[in-house]
């Protein structure tokens, strides 16, 4: 058995290198005029869950569910940090923080993503648990006229 939160190993490094890549993934997908069905695929297994700011949680495959039949004209997500810490050899928590741009404001809202990945027997690293924390967003943004409450 590895500990994998254990520096030095190949085996972390690799592991590593597999979560950053979903991460990665995830970032580069999720954007406008999204293949939902790719990304979902892709970065999720599919008995996993897609938890909203608000609590709602939806299977990966339901993702399109999210932007509320509106997606922004123009969206990327930048990552700009990212935690890893092995539970086990087959699961991993992470925080990535990001920042999403749109057409309607740049930066137009920010905050991380928490993450439970697990490794399937195939030995890939998938996201099982994701949960959406907006830490703040632009009140003129699409994400503040998506989700935000008017007064």
């Amino acid at each position: 058995m590895v500990d994998l939160n254990q520096p030095g190993s190949i085996e972390r490094t690799v592991a590593l290198l597999e979560i950053q890549t979903i991460l990665n993934s995830y970032a580069v997908m999720a954007r406008d005029k999204v293949d939902f069905t790719k990304l979902a695929t892709a970065c999720f297994r599919q008995d996993g869950f897609f938890r909203l700011p608000n609590g709602h949680a939806v299977k990966p495959i339901e993702m399109s569910a999210v932007v509320q039949d509106g997606e922004a004209n123009y969206i990327r997500h930048h990552i700009t940090g990212i935690d890893i810490h092995f539970e086990s050899e087959t699961q991993a928590r992470t925080i990535a923080q990001f920042i999403a741009v749109t057409d309607q404001a740049v930066p137009d809202h920010w905050g991380h993503w928490e993450d439970i990945f697990t490794r399937s027997e195939d030995g890939a690293w998938l996201i099982f648990d994701r949960t959406l924390v907006i830490d703040g967003q632009d009140p003129k943004g699409w994400f503040a006229a998506k989700y935000v409450p008017a007064a």
